[in-house]
């Protein structure tokens, strides 16, 4: 059997090349965005570390007392207790200055240590008081002031000082005596009307505790030297 010619032969199929994996620079953007999220977190990290080691401190140390001269303070509460005795409209009343209720200021070393650190100070009978804190306060007593006519003085008084912004904290009777409370607008102080027995009616004001600036005149009695109390406008004697 005669076979034909044979046909050509397909040309044999190259063995397949590997990719070769994509060189070069990678997208700027993307190495950016890593960068700024590792330098956000080491950031946010700190910040997190050194705040609380701050809260721990100052749980140990306690709150720093803040910085005042007590003769400003002095004066400030003047103007306070001028405007409870605006509020209080008793131009009948006269300036109680029996001894036991005579105007003055006072600056007294009241002011207790702060922190975890003095916690066991804090159940002493007599607990110690931090040096160069003090706290400054004022006082005087009306006389002539029946007690149906100071009842009235001290609703009016709450009512009017409401109006003018202040915040009142307490308006109550307790042992025969009414008591109201009052911070003015901005805080820093508190102030009392009271009503007392013997047709007499108490106006004093208490700053919080503040450090006294080094420079300040220092009394006999090892505590600031402060002016002499403004009274009333209109106050009688």
């Amino acid at each position: 059997m005669t076979r034909g010619p044979l046909a050509p032969s397909a040309p044999p199929i190259p063995p397949a090349r590997p990719v070769a994996a994509v060189s070069g620079p990678r997208p700027a953007g993307s190495r950016r965005t890593r960068v700024t999220v590792t330098v956000g977190l080491t950031a946010l990290a700190t910040v997190l570390s050194l705040g609380a080691g701050l809260t721990a401190r100052q749980w140990w140390d306690g709150d720093a007392y803040p910085v005042a001269d007590p003769a400003v303070t002095a004066d400030r509460l003047d103007a306070r207790a001028q405007e409870v005795y605006a509020a209080l409209a008793l131009p009948d009343a006269e300036l109680d200055d029996q001894p036991t209720s005579s105007p003055r200021h006072q600056a007294e070393t009241d002011c207790p240590y702060t922190g975890l650190s003095h916690l066991a100070d804090q159940f002493n009978d007599a607990p110690p008081n931090m040096p160069g804190v003090v706290t400054v306060s004022s006082r005087w007593t009306l006389k002539n002031v029946p007690d149906s006519a100071g009842q009235s003085a001290l609703r009016r008084a709450a009512a009017e000082l409401r109006r003018q912004g202040w915040d009142i904290t307490e308006n109550a009777t307790a042992d025969q005596r009414t008591t109201l409370r009052a911070v003015p607008p901005g805080g820093g102080a508190t102030l009392y009307a009271r009503a007392l027995p013997g047709d007499r009616l108490a106006v004093s004001a208490a700053a919080k505790c503040a450090r006294y600036p080094e420079n300040t005149p220092i009394g006999a009695d090892g505590n600031p030297e402060l002016p002499p109390q403004r009274l009333p406008d209109g106050l009688r004697r």
